[in-house]
């Protein structure tokens, strides 16, 4: 219980009185504290630092494929990859080469040379299968973590443009905190 001065005489009135006991004037309404106006926060622009035809990469979020992932979601970005299948062009190669080795080990002809479509077929697949592995390639991915876990964001052969996306990631990130 704190006393204050009534506003109609001056004298000190309880704060929990209904009315002043000296010349019944209704108790003074005390107002609450104003509280100092502050403008609304401002919403930051969205600064585009990296933008292809498949993937956008924003100071507030990163748009891959169509998927938005939101920076302030995102805990780490790293690049990963995927070795090529390499098991079948391996063993097609071995069969090719076992069976150019078995032609001129052991002809099939009776007058000893090998049969020229043996050789052709052979080494037909021989080159089929060296051709094959030539043309395998490494797929890099990008790896974003959230509290949600780690998806394989995108997927290339190109690991160039796979470090370019991740630097943009990063970049930011460092930009969004």
């Amino acid at each position: 219980m704190a006393l204050i001065a009534c506003r109609e005489c001056g004298k000190p009135v309880s704060t929990e009185a209904t009315a002043c006991p000296q010349c019944g004037a209704p108790p003074q309404q005390l107002a609450p504290p104003k509280l100092p106006v502050q403008p609304p926060p401002l919403q930051p622009k969205e600064l585009i630092i990296y933008s292809d035809s498949s993937v956008a990469v924003t100071s507030t979020r990163v748009i891959i494929g169509g998927t938005i992932y939101s920076l302030r979601n995102i805990t780490s970005v790293r690049m990963t990859f995927s070795p090529p299948p390499v098991g079948f062009p391996i063993l097609l190669l071995l069969f090719g080469a076992f069976f150019l080795l078995l032609m001129i080990i052991f002809p099939f002809h009776e007058n000893n040379s090998t049969p020229l479509p043996g050789f052709v077929l052979s080494g037909g697949i021989v080159g089929v299968s060296i051709l094959w592995l030539c043309k395998l390639k490494t797929q890099y991915h990008v790896n974003i973590s959230s509290a949600a876990g780690e998806i394989h964001a995108l997927t290339s052969k190109n690991q160039a443009y796979v470090q370019r996306i991740l630097l943009s990631v990063n970049e930011a990130i460092a930009r969004h905190q």
